[in-house]
């Protein structure tokens, strides 16, 4: 991912005490990445992570914020929280899902 598009996309944390939360890009500099998940930290209080801790989340997400992002619209918190929670729900059922049919097999 380059700089420019990296803003916008919902990425997991990898590493540090937030392991495992999800976040959305916020901004980006050298080495950080700027990310908030609409609780604890904002957009305009975001967390600094470094770009190694950060993975980009696997599978769909609605695409709109990012795009509103980008453009350097304003984007709402309740919109984040509800992004990152609408996508945990969709992917943890369908992991479920899918494990519980390979131990049936």
């Amino acid at each position: 991912m380059t700089e420019k598009n990296i803003v916008g996309v919902l990425v997991c944390s990898v590493a540090g005490h937030d392991k495992g939360e999800y976040y959305i890009v916020v901004g980006s500099a050298e080495r950080e990445l700027y990310v908030a998940n609409g609780k604890e930290r904002t957009c305009a209080s975001p967390k600094k992570k470094n770009k190694k801790h950060l993975q980009p989340a696997e599978g769909d997400y609605d695409p709109a914020i990012g795009e509103r992002l980008r453009a350097g619209e304003s984007v709402r918190e309740e919109e984040i929280r509800k992004l990152i929670g609408n996508y945990k729900r969709e992917n943890i059922t369908c992991q479920k899902r899918m494990s519980s049919k390979s131990k049936a097999q």
